[in-house]
């Protein structure tokens, strides 16, 4: 059913640009013929006319044709022209069409004028003849480049609609199928938890009798799922806000290094209590546009990640650094141990997703909290990425937009 859905609306996208593409490319080859066109028939009737009012014999380019009485004599024939052409012009004279065009079984195109006079009861016709086969050609030529100029046109609009259908449909299903997933892994996320729920109630009230401290044991581990689906949904919760981004307005200029800062302090004793050397290393002070409730929330999710995945003794190190020739600063949070294989990196900020879902780090965790953090970054105007070296560390880099009065200095 989707991909129906889907398909109509490529095909929406894909013929509906794609009609008016080609309207448009035949109008502007229609026009631009039509506009030449005119303008070259205007000239050589323009040229003819002018030449009808010139004195006899005065140019090399026109055909002069008299008529006295029925009796044809011809004048000023070009070289080019062949006692048959001149047989076929003076024929064609003397039906006297309507047109003042006419063309040869050759192939060669004419224009004429007329016009006569009496003298002493002698009428004489005077046709003024040019060629303009040479215009036709150019014509000819003309329309052969701009329907030749069109089915390219047409071609490439085709080509382009067509890859633009597809990936004006990409975002909208890349939407669909996110929504999908995450309903079902939101889905499958409560589940677990519910089911724990349930079968904790089921056997509290199995036995009307039991008291609270009996069973305390099933009571504080529905207590545990609730806080645990509790955790989901404000995640949840906080992906969809930051996503509507509905703290623009709010944001000021804020000291990065200051909720950094407050960020590790809250970490040190997770830290004392796995032996891990906490580092911090911010050598000069960076202002970005932000709410220190952001600044916070992203220093957190990273520094409880790598809490998490470092190794007992091991170390973190967390530096702030402007990027050079760039109005940027470089926030990283760098910690030793195991990594993160390769494959996993296209995916580590997938909503739900886990690198490893049975490390006992991540057991109770949803996977949402890297998600966060980039949806963090991106409503920031900046990125984040990870670089990891299986077996020796894993760095989240952080680049977010220096404000303007900071980034000149």
């Amino acid at each position: 059913m989707e991909d129906k859905i889907f398909t109509k609306l490529q095909k929406k996208f894909f013929y509906i640009p794609l009609v008016i593409g080609w309207i448009l490319v035949l109008l502007a080859c229609s026009l631009i013929f039509y506009i030449t066109y005119e303008k070259t028939m205007s000239k050589v009737q323009s040229t003819l006319l002018r030449a009808s009012d010139a004195p006899y014999f005065q140019s090399d380019n026109f055909i002069y044709v008299f008529d006295k009485n029925g009796s044809v004599s011809t004048a000023q024939i070009e070289n080019s022209y062949t006692q048959e052409e001149i047989n076929e012009i003076i024929s064609f004279l003397s039906h006297d069409n309507n047109e003042n065009k006419f063309t040869l079984k050759g192939g060669k195109h004419f224009m004429y004028v007329k016009s006569s006079s009496t003298d002493n009861g002698v009428t004489t016709v005077k046709y003024v003849i040019i060629e303009y086969t040479d215009d036709m050609e150019t014509l000819t030529a003309l329309a052969i480049t701009l329907t030749v100029i069109a089915i390219f046109a047409m071609l490439g609009i085709f080509l382009f609609c067509y890859l633009y259908s597809r990936s004006a449909i990409a975002p909208v299903k890349a939407s669909f199928i996110q929504q999908q997933e995450l309903v079902a892994n939101a889905s499958h996320e409560l589940k677990t938890p519910l089911t724990i729920i349930r079968t904790n109630l089921d056997l509290i009230t199995s036995d009307p009798s039991a008291t609270v401290k009996d069973n305390e044991k099933w009571l504080s581990s529905t207590v545990e799922q609730v806080n645990r689906m509790n955790t989901m949904i404000l995640d949840m919760l906080e992906l969809s806000r930051i996503d509507a981004d509905t703290n623009r307005m709010m944001r000021e200029p804020v000291v990065l290094n200051d909720c950094v800062q407050g960020a590790i302090l809250s970490f040190e004793a997770p830290c004392y209590e796995k032996n891990i050397d906490l580092q911090f290393d911010a050598p000069e002070k960076a202002t970005v546009s932000a709410t220190p409730d952001e600044l916070e929330k992203l220093s957190t999710i990273l520094l409880d990640n790598a809490v998490k995945y470092t190794p007992d003794n091991g170390r973190i190190t967390v530096k702030i650094q402007r990027a050079k020739q760039r109005r940027v600063v470089v926030l990283s949070f760098t910690n030793t141990g195991e990594g993160i294989p390769e494959e996993h990196l296209e995916r580590i900020f997938d909503r739900f997703y886990k690198v490893d879902p049975s490390h006992k780090e991540t057991h109770n965790s949803f996977g949402l909290g890297l998600s966060i953090a980039k949806s963090i970054a991106v409503s920031l105007k900046g990125n984040i990425r990870c670089e990891s070296k299986s077996g020796e560390y894993t760095s989240f880099i952080v680049e977010l937009p220096l404000c303007a009065n900071t980034a000149k200095k």
